[in-house]
């Protein structure tokens, strides 16, 4: 796991070595283990490492071919390397390092970006072939990785680019943190979302690359992109519930011991949910007594760590807890929210960040839960689809429900009954991914309009333009959920926060569940396997019988958060006052001061629950007085 950055320029311009020394400092924390740059005519790439697999010099990077015409930078893990170099072998490669870098490289020497079917893992990388003046970028399948590209001249690149594991690193070249704008689409998307989902980027002169995308730099052509994978979305894998259930043990046994594999001392992230439950139950098998990793919250209705002890202590793992104060947390926001170079607004980055800090002590690589939800149907709003059936889209419904969530009783609960009637509202009206978009929004996107001024045009209109562009193609209301909670929710903001958490403390998170084969085999499964009746992830529950105690089978979905809307009541609500005041707001020009400060005084008061709304503008005022006001 490392950080990446590079700058290409045409006709064989000499980048300086200033800046991608600049840029590349900025991803310490994502390296702390080593540094490299290169620096060449038309080319710079540098690299920061954090050592997971073969330690020793021969794998460090920027990592050239033997006859130096190739040129790799490479952030993540392959975890079939062993089996990939094995084949290269076979047709006479010869390797001098033990490293999963060195296999990507010859691959793509060999294969090109056809190198990208036979590989899996979670990655960002950077190929430079220097006789062809060309450079290829790519990121993973699910989005693991992030990588940032800011293209000169104009969205081609005709006066070459940048590129970065993180925005900071980029802002860190001169031309492009002088030429940065805000992107008010972005801003639109990230008010709804809680993120910004690539292509955009909160700047306007940076772009993300997707996930299973490449793109491809040459000086004649500019930057190309081509998707080299998508998910597929059709049933096609029946059987007897015991088949099922041995398919998916046993996909999910051999994605847990591939990424046990590390020089390294490796650990798991245990909520005591359904997920980490699995990943814990299969990992010793091959790890026995493993170091496992809680967190507890004093706030009751945030807290699991009953469960995840209860999890521990039945598999025997070397379980580690730190109960969270509430003056731990607290402490952690404005550090949190200086650090996120690009807003953020999923609250749960607090404690994930004091979770990998923790673990941090212990191990250097962790492996957590993340997708299960997605791949089969986890998240309560599956349950309501289903029960809302045949009705069609309705905004008298959705007028009925708002209403009884303003009579029910306000409360700072974790997903009060207040919370979730609200939210629901927002979505009985639309249908497919758009209708659990709106569910899941921060911000209801028929509020936009009013909140958002003219300076951001028709952006508020594109708001779930990302949205309705993951669902598109989907026959089904399940197919279309599946696809945005895969290729959006997931994609863009729980893997994105993960990364920024982990890697801040200088730790490497692995998503078992996000193994190629065991995705691919849960999206060919029937609904009624996934979803069965009002019980989420049925199959799960079904593969951990006899592994985990019975218990925690019958748990329902809980989130991990932080309670936001007690603290801008708070110690939290000097900062809320005095970022979104009328004066502060005015001085941005982005929105209505009279909408923000009536959601202000209607929360503080009690009277409505605008924990959602409030922290995201709250986040993105912080993030822009940081990063855009500053020189």
């Amino acid at each position: 796991m490392c950080g990446i950055s590079g700058v290409v320029l045409p006709h064989g311009q000499r980048p300086e070595g200033d800046v991608i020394a600049a840029m590349t400092a900025r991803l310490a924390h994502r390296g702390p283990d080593g540094e490299g740059l290169y620096i060449d005519d038309g080319c710079a790439l540098g690299h920061r490492r954090l050592a997971i697999v073969d330690l020793s010099p021969n794998a460090a990077q920027p990592m050239a071919s033997d006859d130096g015409d190739d040129v790799l930078v490479f952030n993540g893990e392959i975890y079939d390397f062993k089996a990939l170099r094995r084949e290269l072998e076979g047709l006479g490669e010869r390797f001098r390092s033990q490293s999963d870098t060195e296999c990507l490289l010859v691959a793509l020497r060999r294969w090109g970006v056809e190198a990208l079917s036979k590989i899996h893992g979670m990655f960002a990388f950077a190929w430079w072939q220097r006789k062809h003046r060309t450079l290829t970028l790519g990121r993973d399948r699910f989005g693991k990785k992030p990588l940032y590209i800011a293209c000169f001249g104009d969205g081609t690149g005709s006066e070459g680019l940048a590129f970065a594991s993180e925005l900071r690193a980029l802002m860190a070249h001169p031309r492009v943190h002088d030429e940065r704008t805000v992107d008010p689409v972005a801003v639109a998307q990230y008010l709804v979302h809680e993120y910004v989902p690539a292509p955009h980027a909160i700047v306007s002169n940076v772009r993300k690359l997707r996930p299973g995308e490449v793109a491809v730099w040459r000086e004649t052509t500019g930057l190309l992109l081509e998707t080299y994978w998508s998910p597929r979305f059709d049933t096609r894998m029946h059987g007897s519930v015991a088949a099922l259930r041995e398919g998916f043990l046993s996909r999910v046994d051999a994605a847990v011991r591939r990424r046990l594999v590390a020089d390294v001392p490796v650990g798991i992230f245990l909520s005591g949910g359904l997920d980490s439950s699995l990943v814990a139950a299969l990992a010793v098998r091959h790890h026995p007594k493993i170091k496992t990793f809680a967190v507890g919250f004093e706030n009751a209705s945030f807290d699991e760590r009953a469960h995840a002890a209860q999890v521990a202590e039945h598999l025997g793992t070397d379980h580690h807890v730190e109960v969270l104060s509430e003056a731990a947390l607290i402490d952690a926001v404005l550090p949190t929210l200086d650090w996120l170079d690009e807003p953020h607004a999923d609250s749960s980055i607090l404690p994930t960040s004091l979770l990998a800090a923790m673990a941090r002590r212990e191990v250097t690589v962790a492996l957590g839960g993340d997708g299960g939800d997605e791949i089969l149907a986890g998240y309560p709003t599956f349950v309501a689809d289903k029960l809302l059936g045949a009705l069609p889209p309705s905004a008298v419904l959705g007028a009925l429900i708002g209403r009884a969530a303003r009579l029910a009783p306000q409360s700072d609960a974790n997903f009060s009954l207040a919370f979730k009637l609200r939210q629901m509202a927002q979505g009985v009206g639309s249908w497919g991914a758009e209708r659990h978009a709106r569910w899941l929004a921060a911000i209801d996107p028929e509020v936009l309009p009013a909140l958002m001024t003219s300076w951001f045009g028709e952006a508020p209109q594109l708001a779930l333009a990302h949205a309705q562009e993951v669902g598109l193609g989907q026959f089904t209301n399940f197919d279309a959920a599946t696809a945005f909670y895969l290729r959006s929710y997931l994609a863009e903001g729980v893997l994105q926060k993960v990364d920024r958490a982990t890697m801040r403390a200088s730790l490497e998170a692995r998503a078992p569940l996000l193994d190629t084969e065991v995705v691919s085999y849960c999206l060919s499964l029937p609904e009624s396997v996934r979803l069965r009746g009002t019980s989420t992830k049925w199959l799960m529950r079904e593969a951990l019988r006899g592994l985990v105690p019975e218990a925690i089978l019958a748990r329902p979905k809980k989130g991990f958060g932080a309670p936001v809307g007690q603290w801008l009541r708070g110690p939290l609500r000097t900062f809320l006052t005095d970022t979104l005041s009328p004066r502060a707001i005015a001085r941005s020009g982005w929105f209505n001061p009279r909408v923000v400060g009536r959601w202000i005084d209607e929360h503080l008061a009690g009277t409505a629950d605008h924990r959602k709304p409030l922290y995201t503008l709250l986040v993105l005022e912080h993030w822009r007085a940081r990063w855009m006001e500053t020189p």
